[in-house]
C-alpha cells in the first residue's frame, strides 16, 4: 500500500513540476532536446542491448517490412502519375460519396490501405493532398479511415505466426475493418457543410476527363524513375521509425517501467498477468511487439487478450503514428484530429471482437485450413524474394479487382439515373 501511495505522490509530484516549470519559465521549448539527449544518455549506458534491438528492428524492416511494401509503393506511385487513380476513382464516386462524403479515390486509398496494411493509406492521402486533388477536408475524412493494418500481418504474423490459431486472425481482421468502416461512416459529418470538389452532377464530365487524362501522352520513363525513387524515401523513413521505436522498447524494458506499471495496478487489488500489461503497454508504442507479448501471457487465447490485441493494431501505436504523421507534416491535415480517429478505431476494433468473439468458434481451425487461411500462412512465411513477388502479384490483382468494381460501379449509377431520372445526393 505504501508503495502505491508513494508512486501516485511521485506522478503527481512531477506532474506540478512540469506544469509550474513550464507556465513560469516557459521551457516548453525545451522538453524534446531534454527527452531526446536523455534518450542518448540512456543509449550510451545501455549500449549492447540498444544495439541488438536496432539490429532486430533491421531484420524486421528489411526481411518482412521492406519487400512487402515496396511493391504496393513503387507501383501506387506509378498509378497515380499516370492517372489511373483519378480514372478509378470518377467512376468510384457514386458509391465513395454517398457512404463516406469523399471522392472516388478514396476507394483506391482504402483498398490499398486494407491489401499492404500501415502506413500505405496515409502516405497515399498525403500524396493526393499535395498535388490538390483532394481538398484538406476530404484527406482529414480519408484519413480517419484509410490507414489500417493488412490482412497478411493479422491472420499470418499474429494469428497464426504468434498465437497458433488461424481463427483468431477472422476474428481480429474482421473486428479491424469493420471498425475503420464504422469510423468512416462517423467521419463522414467531419465539417458537413462543406461542398465537395467532386460533386454528383457533374460525373458525366468527370469520367470524360479523368479518360483523357489516362490516354494522353506521357514519359514513362521519367514516371517510373520519379516513382521509384519516392517510393525508396518513403520506405527508409519507415525503417527509420522502426529501428527507433525498436530501441525505445528496449530502454523502457531496461528501466523496468512496465514493472512499475504492473505494481500499481496490482496493488489497486487488480490481479493480471505482467505479460498482458507489459503487452498492452509496448503495443501502444510498437504493434509487433505488443501482439508478440501478449500471445506469451499466462491466457493467450482469453477474450481480454484478443480485444487488446485488436485495440493496439486498431490504434496502430506510436511507430506507425510517426510514420504517417511525417507525411502528413507536408500537408494541412489536423494531426490531432487523425490520431483522435485512430483512438476510436481501436475503441470499435475491441469492441467489435468481443462481439465476433462470441459467434464465431475459436476451436474451429480446421474450417479455414485448406483454403484463404493456407495461403496466409505461405505467404507470411516466405522469404525476401518470394515476399516481393507475392506483393507485386497482389497489387495487380487488387487493381485488375477495382477496375471491375469501378465499371460495375459506373453500370448501377447509370441505371439508377435511368430508373429514377435524377442524379445522387
Amino acid at each position: 500500500m505504501n508503495y502505491l501511495i508513494y508512486s501516485i505522490s511521485f506522478f503527481i509530484t512531477i506532474w506540478v513540476i512540469k506544469q509550474l516549470l513550464i507556465s513560469k519559465f516557459k521551457i516548453k521549448g525545451l522538453i524534446y532536446p531534454i527527452l531526446f539527449v536523455t534518450l542518448i544518455i540512456l543509449i550510451v549506458l545501455n549500449p549492447k542491448n540498444c544495439i541488438k534491438a536496432a539490429l532486430d528492428g533491421v531484420n524486421i524492416w528489411f526481411f518482412t517490412v521492406l519487400p512487402s511494401l515496396l511493391p504496393f509503393f513503387i507501383l501506387s506511385e506509378i498509378t497515380i502519375r499516370l492517372g489511373v487513380v483519378k480514372f478509378i476513382g470518377s467512376l468510384m464516386s457514386p458509391l465513395m460519396i454517398p457512404l463516406f462524403n469523399v471522392p472516388g479515390e478514396g476507394a483506391f486509398i482504402f483498398t490499398m490501405s486494407i491489401t499492404s496494411g500501415y502506413p500505405v493509406g496515409s502516405k497515399l492521402i498525403s500524396r493526393l493532398r499535395l498535388e490538390n486533388k483532394i481538398t484538406k477536408i476530404e484527406a482529414q475524412r480519408l484519413a480517419s479511415f484509410c490507414s489500417t493494418s493488412g490482412p497478411l500481418f493479422m491472420i499470418g504474423a499474429v494469428s497464426i505466426g504468434m498465437f497458433n490459431n488461424e481463427i483468431f486472425g477472422i476474428i481480429i481482421a474482421l473486428s479491424h475493418y469493420l471498425g475503420a468502416l464504422t469510423v468512416g461512416l462517423l467521419f463522414r459529418f467531419y465539417k458537413f457543410g462543406y461542398n465537395s470538389n467532386y460533386p454528383i452532377h457533374k460525373y458525366k464530365n468527370m469520367v470524360a476527363d479523368s479518360y483523357n487524362n489516362l490516354v494522353s501522352k506521357k514519359n514513362i520513363g521519367s514516371i517510373m524513375s520519379d516513382s521509384v525513387n519516392d517510393a525508396m524515401s518513403t520506405i527508409l523513413v519507415v525503417g527509420g521509425f522502426i529501428i527507433f521505436y525498436s530501441v525505445i522498447i528496449e530502454i523502457l524494458d531496461s528501466l523496468n517501467f512496465i514493472h512499475i506499471i504492473t505494481n500499481i495496478i496490482n496493488n489497486l487489488g487488480i490481479s493480471i498477468d505482467g505479460n498482458v500489461i507489459k503487452g498492452f503497454v509496448f503495443g501502444l508504442i510498437e504493434i509487433t511487439n505488443g501482439c508478440k507479448i501478449l500471445s506469451e501471457s499466462i491466457n493467450s487465447g482469453s477474450l481480454l487478450v484478443i480485444t487488446l490485441v485488436s485495440i493496439i493494431i486498431g490504434w496502430s501505436g506510436l511507430s506507425i503514428h510517426s510514420q504517417s504523421l511525417s507525411f502528413f507534416s507536408k500537408t494541412d491535415i489536423n494531426n490531432k484530429i487523425y490520431i483522435f480517429s485512430k483512438m476510436i478505431h481501436g475503441l470499435f476494433s475491441g469492441i467489435f471482437t468481443i462481439i465476433l468473439y462470441h459467434f464465431i468458434n475459436t476451436k474451429s481451425v480446421n474450417v479455414f485450413s485448406n483454403t484463404v487461411l493456407i495461403s496466409a500462412r505461405q505467404l507470411y512465411f516466405k522469404g525476401f524474394i518470394n515476399s516481393f513477388y507475392i506483393s507485386s502479384r497482389l497489387i495487380f490483382f487488387i487493381l485488375l479487382l477495382l477496375l471491375v468494381l469501378s465499371i460495375g460501379s459506373k453500370i448501377l449509377y447509370s441505371i439508377y439515373k435511368f430508373v429514377f431520372k435524377k442524379d445522387l445526393s
